[in-house]
């Protein structure tokens, strides 16, 4: 089961070209393909005919035609040609795909999911991010990990990087910051708004302080402001399933040339994708149970965003 009636990112908007492609997303097997407008489709993978896998189709005259048979499904979801039988065929309403509300903006596929409404809400986002791919870099990773425990290492946890994120921290001068004090939590409507300072212990004589502030919009979009030149990293978390969670990255930076900021961005994303997120993934796959929330762990006051993030997701799951 998964939190319903909420738009969730299932895919980058350049993922999607000529050809369908498969995703999986919150449980469920999908195909994305884009109509004679260049306009986004998604549907139930698998053929209504004996369920091929559309993905190894193609786009026919603004139609997805199955690489079995040829049965063509139109972007409504219903057959519009069974090549055996006929163009003259009386195609049954049985034999139709099922369709998924999406909307393409911030180049990115976001799906609804839950029920069908006249009015849909907006699309959550934070405001102060550019639509402008010249600023920024991006990358995906899939994680067989479960999205309760995904989230924690992914949209919140910041106290864990000196002893988790070696290398890193000491290229950065953090590697004694381990002290996370102040730290300040609030929620406002949707989102968990945390913000404070990573420290060195008072005893340590190296010392270092990482500023942070983070955003988390309920209940997988987060935004961290490192402090550092005005680079934003925004993070997205999304179930593949019960045990697989898909994540995006984007860097932005805000240096008045395009092309040094798309560098540099580019930079921080393979620094992500390379060093980051491996040392996460070990820690996580090694924690048990693999699900992770209010009950399961002992949280201590520095977990306080988790607890809140857990909180309003065990409300509205139930």
């Amino acid at each position: 089961m998964f939190l319903r009636n909420k738009w969730w990112v299932i895919a980058e908007s350049k993922a999607i070209g000529k050809k369908p492609v498969a995703v999986k997303r919150l449980g469920e097997e999908l195909v994305l393909w884009r109509d004679n407008k260049g306009k986004i489709v998604c549907q139930s993978q698998h053929c209504a005919h004996r369920g091929a896998s559309l993905a190894l189709g193609k786009v026919v005259d603004g139609c997805i035609e199955c690489p079995y048979h040829g049965f063509r499904f139109a972007a409504e979801g219903n057959c519009t040609l069974i090549p055996c039988e006929g163009k003259d065929a009386r195609i049954s309403n049985k034999i139709r795909l099922v369709n998924y509300v999406v909307r393409e903006i911030h180049d990115l596929i976001w799906l609804w999911w839950g029920e069908e409404k006249s009015n849909y809400p907006p699309i959550p986002w934070f405001d102060e991010l550019e639509d402008n791919p010249r600023r920024w870099a991006r990358g995906t990773m899939s994680w067989d990990i479960p999205f309760t425990r995904a989230i924690e290492g992914l949209l919140i946890d910041l106290h864990h990087v000196a002893f988790v994120h070696h290398k890193v921290a000491w290229l950065s001068g953090f590697s004694s910051a381990t002290l996370l004090k102040p730290f300040e939590v609030e929620v406002k409507d949707e989102i968990i708004h945390s913000w404070g300072e990573l420290k060195s212990q008072p005893t340590n004589k190296k010392k270092s302080i990482f500023k942070f502030e983070h955003w988390l919009y309920f209940p997988n979009l987060a935004l961290f402001n490192f402090g550092f030149a005005g680079i934003k990293l925004f993070v997205i978390a999304t179930p593949i399933d019960q045990d697989n969670t898909w994540a995006y990255f984007r860097y932005y930076t805000p240096f008045g040339n395009p092309w040094i900021s798309r560098l540099i961005s580019r930079l921080f994303v393979w620094i992500e994708l390379n060093l980051v997120q491996p040392d996460d993934y070990k820690i996580l796959t090694s924690s048990k149970p693999k699900e992770s929330g209010l009950r399961i762990n002992n949280f201590v006051s520095a977990d306080k965003a988790i607890v809140l993030w857990h909180k309003m997701y065990e409300s509205k799951i139930s």
